[in-house]
């Protein structure tokens, strides 16, 4: 990455004196802010520090002022500027590695250097070791984050500089950014002229740590401290920086940002309670913190303390203070996962949000109605007589639940009122397919069609005695359009039962044909070979007729995978009989006198598909490295019309 620079000195006057960047209306604050700042005082220090962001030109300045003791003027200052882009600013984890790009010049014709910019790669400067005085790094936060005040009390010049640098690498990039700054020391307090800094310093006498008052450190202001000692990697600064992203005020959320963290380490039940009441007060509108709102509502924050929390979200919702999101599916789980372990939790929950079309409430209350839906709500819900009378009345099929003990007729009656959003259909189909009954079947497939066929082809795919032999599969197989989909043929992983299905559609039927090649691509992408070579040969033969008609990618596939195979079987007169039938039905007629010659006919189907599909000659050339047969393709594509791209690329 680049830095851009500049260079500020005396030439009869205070003035810019060479730079890598034009820059244009900001010539005359950089100009200001690069002169001695009144008042300071240097002391044993080399010299102070100034930050501050010029959106006018895109960048963040900082500078570095050095004493010029050596110029004929008194008062003189060399001030080393570096203009960074934010993305670089944002990118550099310590920050404090930034010092070591600054240069005072040593002597006043040394210029040049400043007018190009200064390639640098972070990887290459390794983090700062240094220790940072903890008296300054608390004064910084305070002054910062509690009191709002700008000015730092330090006792020798310099000292702020390497806490100040720590403090502003904690920052997320969005307050870094925008963070002002002077280290000048001086004894008094002074304007800060045009720009209005978050941090100055002024002199002050060394306390007497014997008569200086013990102090409370809050809990947040410790954890500050620590993360500051901890370095870039710490997990308070990656909460700060993924949480302090969307928030509207910058300095204001600090203090609020790491108390949330804090106490989602904590598994108090005032948790809750104190989250909900910092997050109201700190971001009361619904666009502040989204992030941090909606990892707590989804229980990615405070985690043990989630369903007292998610209580308090729908107080507060109620009462009108609704700035939380609602949910998304990570929280809706969290919050099913509480059942039936925290059962009373979730039954209250239930019976705060009943009756109410607030979004948060609302969400919760449909989810608690649907994860009590367990064999453990009744004994559970007895104190909960009116969440009893509520699931009964919206969530009659809740009692398919004791499907096991009913009998066929009283199922009959009870499927038409089921429906697919208030029952778990898995466990009901799986009750339902123990009983070989035809009109159980035949109601269960005309209300619940699909997820019916997977478990009827599942349970046939498993070798499921109970199933394969019932009136399940004899109403399935009825259903052609409903079988052949792609989410339940994708379920077969036996080629033997591929050639069952294909043998009981009919094979070459209308309503395979219709449904064409792709449910049986899928299927045979993921079935295991368990058939003998004369079924194994039937099979492919039928999938190679199938794809003729088809066409589409998964036809292409099924011929790139299956002529040489078969076209080699062909030529040795070892294709099953019934394979050359279903084969045969697909094949040109060329006449009695070459009808005899399977092997011919197969490559015109071949080149003839490829013509009419319009599938890749880059494809018909590799359908086999055998010269043979390349020979013998390309002949076939030569003499069909439109055929000629074919022979080309299967001639090179």
């Amino acid at each position: 990455m680049k830095l851009e620079q500049c260079l500020f000195g005396y030439d009869d006057g205070h003035r810019l004196l060479a730079s890598s960047l034009p820059l244009g209306l900001e010539t005359s604050l950089l100009t200001e802010l690069s002169d001695l700042a009144p008042g300071t005082v240097f002391g044993q220090s080399e010299g102070y520090w100034t930050g501050f962001p010029a959106p006018s030109i895109g960048h963040y300045i900082l500078m570095r002022t050095w004493p010029a003791p050596e110029m004929s003027r008194p008062g003189c200052v060399w001030t080393h500027a570096l203009l960074i882009k934010p993305a670089i600013l944002e990118s550099i984890p310590d920050l404090s590695i930034l010092q070591k790009l600054f240069i005072r010049p040593k002597h006043p014709l040394e210029k040049s250097r400043y007018k190009e910019n200064i390639k640098f790669d972070p990887s290459h400067h390794s983090e700062k070791n240094i220790q940072t005085d903890i008296v300054i790094i608390r004064k910084l936060f305070e002054s910062l984050y509690e009191m709002n005040s700008t000015t730092v009390e330090i006792t020798t010049p310099g000292e702020l500089d390497n806490p100040l640098f720590a403090v502003w690498s904690q920052q997320w990039p969005r307050l870094r950014r925008n963070f002002r700054f002077q280290t000048a020391v001086s004894r008094t307090p002074r304007s800060t002229g045009s720009v209005p800094f978050d941090v100055t310093a002024i002199l002050a006498y060394r306390e007497n740590e014997s008569s200086t008052p013990v102090r409370v450190t809050p809990s947040w202001l410790s954890a500050s401290i620590l993360d500051i000692q901890k370095g870039t990697n710490s997990i308070l600064r990656l909460f700060l920086w993924r949480y302090g992203q969307d928030v509207r005020r910058q300095r204001g959320s600090f203090r609020p940002l790491v108390e949330v963290s804090l106490l989602g380490e904590s598994t108090s039940l005032d948790s809750a309670q104190r989250v909900t009441q910092i997050v109201t007060e700190a971001f009361p509108s619904p666009d502040d913190a989204v992030s941090l709102k909606q990892d707590l509502v989804d229980g990615v924050i405070v985690p043990s303390t989630y369903s007292t929390l998610i209580h308090f979200i729908v107080l507060d919702e109620l009462n009108g203070e609704a700035i939380f999101p609602t949910p998304t599916p990570k929280g809706i789980v969290r919050l099913k996962n509480l059942w039936p372990k925290q059962s009373d939790e979730v039954l209250m929950l239930a019976e705060i949000t009943a009756d109410t079309e607030k979004p948060i409430s609302k969400l919760v209350f449909e989810t608690v109605i649907n994860i009590i839906q367990t064999p453990e709500f009744w004994p559970l819900s007895s104190s909960y007589p009116s969440i009893r009378k509520c699931i009964a009345k919206i969530k009659p099929n809740f009692l398919i639940n004791s499907a096991s003990d009913m009998d066929d007729d009283t199922l009959l009656d009870l499927l038409p009122l089921v429906s697919a959003n208030a029952v778990d259909l898995t466990k009901l189909i799986t009750t339902l397919l123990k009983r070989n009954n035809q009109k159980l079947a035949k109601v269960t497939f005309n209300l619940f069609p699909d997820i019916t066929a997977v478990h009827v082809i599942s349970a046939i795919n498993n070798r499921d005695s109970v199933v394969v032999d019932s009136s399940w599969l004899q109403e399935l197989l009825l259903l052609p359009n409903l079988l052949l989909q792609i989410d339940t043929m994708s379920l077969v992983t036996r080629m033997s039962l591929l050639y069952d299905l294909a043998s009981s559609l009919g094979w070459l039927s209308s309503a395979v044909t219709t449904n064409g090649v792709s449910p049986w691509s899928v299927a045979l992408s993921s079935s295991s070979n368990d058939l003998p070579q004369d079924k194994t040969d039937t099979l492919y033969c039928f999938l190679v007729a199938l794809a003729f008609t088809s066409g589409g990618d998964d036809g292409l596939h099924l011929i790139e995978r299956f002529f040489k195979i078969l076209h080699g079987r062909i030529l040795n007169s070892k294709l099953s009989f019934r394979g050359r039938e279903l084969l045969s039905q697909q094949l040109p007629d060329l006449g009695w006198i070459k009808n005899w010659d399977l092997g011919l006919r197969f490559r015109l189907a071949v080149a003839t598909a490829y013509v009419r599909h319009k599938w890749p000659p880059n494809s018909y050339a590799e359908l086999t490295d055998n010269e043979m047969d390349k020979v013998m393709l390309s002949n076939a594509a030569l003499s069909i019309s439109g055929g000629h791209a074919y022979f080309k690329a299967i001639s090179r």
